[in-house]
């Protein structure tokens, strides 16, 4: 006679459920609550208002207003509220309730045109470089192969600078510029920006590609530009092109995480016409 053992499983409250994946259970219990993401929407668009200006130097709405603008629970405006505290962006004083206490960049992410200064473009305040490093230095390859017409071990101009708003570090960009193009600028004349040093020297630019990607500032980085080691920064790649679409400057930079990179005009992309068929 054969005897079938019977095996039952006793499972924990904190067990996944028969069927279930280890792995997909604990994904599933680090994924947020509705609530959380009701608070997080909350906290971008109020972000975004803050970036827009819409408070100015006031305060912003009281809890009890935010509730009936966006139709939300008291504990969510709050935690909505306490996101943009830890983001630094808000604090409560007493009198005045809560108000804005970092001012945010919005700029734009092109080439300011013929004519008209960075300063202008931006319209954010008086800007200024701060040169660090003015010096002809041999192209790296992976300089070289971001320069139009340029072999390893060539000249180019290294250019590194902390640009200024009223006096305020906002960003620090490393530039390198193409020997033909340098040979006509003048250190003395770098008083403004980079693009009028470059139309200076009879420079004619047209366009530009930009990169962004969210980082941590370093200790050097954070010295720079006044920010503690650690805080969100944002790193730029950027190369200048000319009339003739060369690429005359190779640029990396880190700007101050109050900057909002804005970018229009981008075509319509079909990308289903680079997927296999």
């Amino acid at each position: 006679m054969h005897h079938t053992a019977e095996h039952s499983e006793h499972l924990s409250p904190g067990d996944p459920a028969p069927g279930r994946s280890v792995f997909g259970e604990q994904v599933r219990r680090l994924l947020p609550t509705s609530a959380q993401l009701t608070a997080r929407r909350l906290r971008d668009l109020l972000r975004a208002e803050l970036r827009s200006g819409a408070f100015g130097a006031g305060r912003l709405p009281s809890e009890s207003e935010l509730m009936t603008r966006h139709r939300a629970s008291r504990d969510v405006v709050r935690a909505a509220l306490d996101l943009l505290r830890r983001d630094g962006l808000i604090e409560r004083r007493r009198g005045l309730g809560t108000v804005p206490i970092r001012e945010e960049y919005v700029v734009a992410g092109s080439i300011p045109p013929a004519g008209r200064s960075l300063e202008e473009h931006l319209a954010l305040g008086r800007i200024s470089p701060r040169l660090l490093h003015w010096a002809w230095t041999p192209a790296p390859p992976f300089i070289a192969a971001h320069l139009g017409d340029v072999e390893v071990g060539a000249d180019c101009l290294c250019i590194e600078y902390v640009l200024l708003v009223d006096e305020r570090p906002l960003a620090v960009f490393t530039n390198y510029l193409r020997a033909t193009e340098a040979a006509g600028i003048d250190q003395a004349t770098f008083r403004d920006d980079f693009y009028a040093l470059l139309h200076s020297g009879g420079v004619h630019i047209t366009g530009c590609d930009v990169g962004a990607q969210a980082a941590r500032a370093d200790d050097c980085a954070a010295a720079l530009l006044h920010i503690l080691p650690g805080e969100p920064v944002l790193l730029v790649e950027q190369t200048i092109r000319d009339s003739a679409g060369t690429a005359v400057d190779y640029a990396l930079g880190v700007c101050r995480g109050e900057i909002q990179l804005e970018i229009g005009g981008i075509p319509r992309i079909d990308m289903t016409r680079s997927l296999p068929r």
